[in-house]
């Protein structure tokens, strides 16, 4: 350090001094008598001392005159204890001689010449050179140096010294050139205490005179090499010492200074660009350097109250500290310069303003690092991946690996709520907890997900690409470069959340994929305890399986391998080879009705009617199926439904409006009939089918019949057994009434359903060709009973043939010779009794009434 080499120089110019006394002395004593004269010596050898062109002379005082002189090495180390020794030495030089002067001095490796008269003074070696005035003012010492010029460190130096003979105090001031610094220097010594301090004006050459000192490389790097300025200042730098046992023991507490920096650049790292700042002091205290900055920026970014200090300079454990703040938005410029030290918040903020901190340890003489991030967000949004969090409030920190999430307030269209948790940078692995005010989903018309005041915690895994997974919900959101992906994997655990879970019914599961977030496809399956579509068997498809597309305004789904086809777009669904249940789909969209009344809210737009077209496809309501090859259903906006069907070229018509359902079915085949009154009794012919009615309360019903047979079911089977018991009845299995079923040439029934409970037969007409069968009665369909009144008259021909038969109670005869005789079936439907009636039970069927109904059917069935 240039202290040292000062310190060896004034060592030197001591020993010279010394030994100089010393040889002088010598000569003093030997050649006293002669220096009155005068002597003058080629070559005098005196021990290890050898000088050539002596000549010493006395007058008032000596005069000494030496061509060279050769003085022996000192074994003497330099020390501050002989300062005193060397001030008493020159007290005595300005004392005895009048001048001095040797040309050529050998000494220690060295050339030296000293030159000394009238007080001035002259001192030149290859390491130095001195030029001043030495004087005595009575017990003060003073010298006037205009010149000290060190060689090796290019240092000139010049000022004032002034020392106290008796109270060996010693004060010195002046200036210093050290390269292109210009400088003031002060320092003094009282006793065994040194103080000293110095300051210069602005200069641009730093590396030169920091070269000067031995700094650890990584130290002397930073204020070198990672800081650059066009000018420095030394503003002050002062300290004091003490001297103990011969040595000058520095103290570092007191020792401070300040350079000031002007038109600066900080190079953190290579690869980053400078932080730029008009000027920074930096200061030395405590054994530490403190940069502190005016109006930092990086890349445009303000830095305003950042810091950087490298801390414990004397000793093992120097290490820098970085202190940088900021006030801007996190973005790439902010990720960058914390990515560069390897720390990655994957944030992007891409509105509002947060105040950032970030702190680095960094050790400058082994491997240790330690950082700190603290970012305080204000109203922003903020990208983690592609998923958007608009943040109110909230901290994010970073420290030793870990992210730590601290009232991350969000607040969303959405959702709303409070977000904590902790993320492990180098597992990529997070734990959060979301502290849920409300979240919401679905648009201006319709909400789909509502949540309110609850905890959902949920883990996060950016290993390979953003994995977020929701054990409440059972969900798990997967994104990658190319796609995004929300896996449901039980809908049960959405479904209290769904105000119309719509097709959820008992769970399931979905897969949904986006690539750019405007286009979705699913894929899943939903799992139902009741359903509306059914296979040809008529099993119930309690597994759905689907998939579909949803963009914006549209949406395309399809379930069962797309037979099963919905575009929101066009309001319409599309069935092939599936069987359809209107009346649970209608309660289904009864519900969903319900449900959009209960929000109150305004349509915005007129909604459109939904459409429902079957291919090879049963449209069932409730316990009736219309079996058709095609049909075309509609179902407008407030429920009300118009249906046309078509089997083998039969056209059926029904409708819903309001609580009014009828169906209407014009002369239809039988395997169309069955499946709408659930009865397959009548086969072949034709049927007209009229039916009306509020199903909760009463409907109408009425059936005209042309042509085919009744047969196979238990209360014909029944009633067959019992007339094969009667032999006065026998006959009537031939023509008509027998195992081959009863032929019809027309007839009709009206009856009504009330509440779905009981059907009441108003009337029944049946006429065929061997009798005319009429009747009333009920089928209980709860308790699944029968109680039906009969009353059967045979043709004329029948009736000749049995007119000689003694009158029985249960057969009346008419004048044209029929027979008519009545039946009751009672009991269940299973299991249905036969029995004759009374002949005055038989008389109150308004047979009459009905065969005048009957006699024109081509005019009911045009009604």
């Amino acid at each position: 350090m240039i202290k040292t080499s000062i310190m060896f120089s004034a060592h030197a110019i001591h020993v010279l001094l010394r030994n100089t006394l010393i040889f002088l002395v010598v000569l003093f004593i030997a050649f006293f008598m002669w220096l009155m004269v005068g002597i003058k010596l080629d070559t005098v050898k005196v021990a290890d001392y050898n000088v050539e062109g002596l000549y010493i002379k006395l007058n008032k005082k000596l005069i000494v005159k030496a061509d060279h002189v050769i003085l022996p090495q000192s074994k003497a180390k330099p020390s501050f204890t002989s300062v005193h020794d060397t001030f008493e030495r020159i007290k005595y030089l300005l004392t005895f001689f009048e001048s001095i002067v040797v040309k050529n001095i050998t000494f220690n490796n060295n050339t030296m010449s000293i030159r000394f008269k009238d007080d001035f003074l002259g001192l030149s070696s290859k390491d130095y050179e001195i030029i001043g005035t030495a004087r005595r003012e009575g017990k003060m010492l003073k010298a006037t140096i205009p010149l000290l010029f060190l060689k090796k460190h290019n240092v000139t130096m010049s000022g004032k010294l002034t020392y106290d003979l008796h109270e060996k105090i010693l004060s010195t001031e002046g200036f210093f050139r050290l390269h292109d610094a210009l400088g003031r220097f002060h320092a003094s010594k009282d006793g065994n205490s040194i103080d000293f301090g110095l300051e210069s004006d602005s200069f641009s050459d730093l590396e030169s005179i920091i070269d000067m000192f031995d700094l650890e490389e990584n130290v002397q790097s930073w204020v070198v090499d990672k800081v650059k300025a066009d000018q420095y200042k030394l503003r002050s730098l002062t300290g004091k010492g003490t001297l103990k046992n011969g040595t000058f023991k520095m103290d570092f507490d007191a020792l401070n200074g300040e350079v000031l920096f002007t038109d600066t650049q900080i190079h953190f790292k290579e690869e980053l660009p400078p932080v730029l700042a008009p000027s920074f002091i930096l200061t030395y205290r405590n054994g530490g350097l403190y940069f502190d900055l005016k109006d930092p920026t990086y890349e445009g970014i303000s830095l305003d109250g950042s810091k950087v200090s490298i801390l414990n300079l004397l000793n093992a454990d120097t290490h820098l500290k970085l202190k940088i703040k900021s006030d801007h938005r996190f973005e790439d410029t902010m990720q960058n310069l914390l990515k560069a030290y390897d720390i990655v918040l994957p944030l992007d903020q891409q509105s509002g303003k947060v105040k950032v901190l970030f702190m680095a340890d960094l050790a400058l003489k082994n491997s240790y690092q330690d950082f700190f991030v603290n970012v305080d967000f204000s109203k922003s949004d903020v990208l983690l991946g592609k998923t958007k969090f608009p943040i109110t409030k909230g901290n994010v920190q970073y420290n030793k690996g870990l992210i730590t999430l601290k009232n991350i307030y969000l607040k969303d269209t959405f959702y709303e709520g409070k977000l904590d948790g902790k993320l492990d940078v180098k597992k990529k692995k997070a734990d959060f907890l979301f502290d849920a005010k409300r979240i919401t989903l679905g648009d201006e018309k319709e909400t789909f997900f509502i949540l309110n005041n609850e905890t959902v915690p949920f883990t996060l895994n950016y290993e390979n690409n953003i994995q977020i997974k929701i054990p409440k919900l059972s969900m798990k959101f997967t994104n990658d470069t190319n796609e995004t992906s929300i896996q449901l994997n039980d809908l049960n655990k959405v479904k209290p959340y769904l105000p119309d879970p719509g097709p959820i019914d008992n769970g399931g599961k979905v897969t949904i994929k986006t690539n750019d977030f405007n286009t979705y496809t699913f894929k899943g399956i939903l799992k139902r305890e009741s359903c509306f579509l059914y296979e040809k068997n008529d099993e119930c498809k309690t597994r759905v399986p689907f998939e579909g597309v949803l963009k914006e305004k549209e949406l395309d789904f399809y379930a069962f391998d797309k037979r099963f086809y919905y575009n929101k777009a066009n309001a319409r669904i599309k069935l092939s080879n599936l069987n359809f249940d209107l009346k649970k789909f209608l309660t289904v969209e009864a519900k969903k009705e319900k449900s959009e009344k209960t929000k109150k809210k305004e349509k915005t737009t007129e909604e459109k009617s939904l459409i429902i077209l079957g291919e090879n496809s049963q449209l069932r309501y409730g316990d009736h199926s219309l079996v058709t090859d095609s049909y075309d259903v509609e179902v407008k906006p407030n429920g009300d439904i118009k249906a046309i069907g078509s089997s083998s070229g039969d056209i059926i018509k029904f409708s819903k409006k309001n609580n009014i359902f009828s169906i209407q079915a014009l002369r239809i085949q039988d395997k169309a009939l069955h499946p709408l009154i659930d009865f397959k009794g009548l086969q072949h012919g034709r049927y007209t089918l009229k039916f009306s009615g509020d199903p909760e309360e009463t409907m109408k019903g009425e059936i005209i019949v042309e042509g085919g047979v009744m047969k196979d079911f238990k209360a014909y089977n029944n009633t067959l057994a019992f007339i094969n018991t009667i032999p006065a009845l026998a006959s009537l299995q031939n023509p008509g009434y027998s195992d081959k079923g009863f032929t019809i040439e027309k007839g009709v029934a009206e009856y009504r359903m009330i509440k779905q409970e009981k059907i009441i037969f108003d009337s029944i007409y049946i006429k065929g060709t061997s009798a005319t069968i009429a009747g009333t009665g009920e089928i209980d369909l709860e308790k699944k009973t029968i109680d039906l009144n009969l009353a059967i008259q045979s043709a004329r021909e029948l009736g000749k043939l049995v007119g000689s038969l003694p009158l029985v109670g249960y057969i009346l005869m008419g004048e044209d010779k029929s027979m008519t005789f009545g039946l009751q079936i009672t009991g269940t439907l299973d299991d249905p009794q036969v029995k004759t009636s009374a002949g005055g039970d038989i008389l109150s069927l308004p047979l009459k009434i009905l065969k005048r109904a009957l006699e024109s059917p081509e005019h009911i069935i045009n009604e």
